[in-house]
């Protein structure tokens, strides 16, 4: 019966706070296609420049940059494992301005706190997959034990990441602002209509990023429930 009603909380706090939160990744995307912008921000150099641009702005040389030119959809992220930021093919998007300014933030954030959330993630995820299968094959029968642990390190995991995210995303629109001001390249119209953009896309972002961190923290806990439910019963 325990099982059962984590099972219900679980997914009553998914739908609660999707609610709550007005995630809407239908406007999100809507948000971030412009080709009007696109076109604009074609002006600014490539994204490698740019990215170089913004660790002289940040006095942060030291950091690897690779840049992905490939046709493969993939993420740009910041390693802090090997000081490297990625750049996704981005080119011709507005929205490279941002996101390249968004990891170079995250290389100049607490290294000690980064390295913490890259160890602590991939033990975070190690361990439910381990316990999982254990549940599954019934060597595991403490299973409340095991949702109370997941739930924990959901809660540390969700905290720090969150945190990060958060941090980064909100200084990213202002680091843009300033650097698009100081290229010269761009008209003042032209950079307030992206800045205005920027704030849209940050205000339903934020959300967006809270909301998918802690849903992929009780979906883990879910998965758990069912598959423990199914072995007890």
């Amino acid at each position: 019966m325990e099982l059962v009603i984590v099972i219900i909380i679980c997914i009553i706090s998914i739908f609660t706070l999707y609610i709550v939160f007005e995630i809407n990744k239908k406007k999100l995307i809507q948000i971030a296609s412009d080709k009007e912008l696109d076109e604009i921000t074609k002006k600014l150099p490539g994204n490698r420049v740019i990215c170089e641009e913004y660790l002289k702005m940040l006095n942060n040389k030291n950091v690897n940059i690779k840049e992905d030119k490939s046709s493969v959809k993939q993420a740009s992220l910041y390693i802090a494992l090997t000081n490297t930021i990625f750049i996704a093919n981005i080119k011709d998007s507005f929205t490279r301005i941002q996101t390249i300014a968004h990891e170079c933030l995250h290389s100049i954030q607490n290294r000690k706190i980064l390295l913490f959330n890259f160890i602590f993630s991939n033990i975070y995820i190690l361990y439910w997959i381990l316990v999982t299968i254990l549940t599954g094959v019934k060597v595991i029968n403490n299973h409340m034990l095991q949702i109370t642990i997941l739930m924990l390190l959901g809660f540390v995991y969700y905290f720090v990441r969150s945190g990060l995210e958060t941090e980064a995303m909100t200084k990213a629109e202002y680091l843009a602002n300033d650097y698009m001001n100081k290229s010269n390249i761009l008209k003042k119209d032209e950079i307030d209509r992206i800045n205005k953009k920027y704030n849209k896309m940050n205000d339903l972002g934020i959300k967006t990023v809270q909301y998918e961190l802690f849903k992929n923290c009780i979906i883990k806990v879910l998965i758990y429930a069912i598959i423990a439910v199914f072995v007890a019963y």
